[in-house]
């Protein structure tokens, strides 16, 4: 049977009964059971949309680097220096465990040096913070997971990609 034949289906036309709805919630359970919902996907989504919804220019990822020792066989490696670069501005960030379980200090260097505001956006919520004079900022025991920083320079911000903290 296609598409076009289904309104010749006996009682196509009829409203929903409670065998129909009976049986439309017994597949979504076994759907939910077979194929659930992946953890956090609506929270990564949000942030997805809320960034791609921007008005601002976008950072390039730079440079990556990892300490020396760090990449071990089969043991994830932690990025510990992460450079972004646009035409008006360079961001680097240093990465190091925070005070908190499961959270990250970020130290932060803007070049060239001057005060600016500061957001790092995350699904939880935004943290906001202002570089000192010589474009330094700090953030800390902040959660791990994606984020992406907006330094407000100008009138049109400037944003970095996602990355995983």
């Amino acid at each position: 049977m296609d598409l076009t034949e289904l309104d010749d289906v006996l009682g196509g036309d009829e409203p929903l009964d409670r065998i129909d709805v009976a049986l439309l919630a017994r597949i979504a359970e076994l759907d939910a059971r077979l194929d659930p919902m992946p953890e956090g996907l609506v929270e990564r989504s949000r942030f997805a949309m809320t960034l791609a919804s921007l008005e601002a220019e976008v950072m390039e990822l730079q440079v990556v680097e990892a300490p020396a020792g760090s990449v071990r066989s089969g043991a994830p490696v932690e990025t510990r220096t992460i450079t972004f670069t646009h035409e008006r501005l360079t961001v680097m960030i240093a990465l190091s465990a925070g005070t908190e379980r499961g959270t990250v200090r970020v130290d932060g260097w803007l070049a060239p040096a001057e005060v600016l505001h500061i957001e790092l956006r995350l699904p939880e919520g935004t943290l906001t913070t202002r570089s000192d004079e010589d474009g330094r900022f700090v953030l800390d025991d902040v959660p791990r997971g994606p984020a992406s920083l907006l330094v407000r320079q100008g009138e049109t911000p400037v944003t970095t990609p996602v990355i995983e903290l």
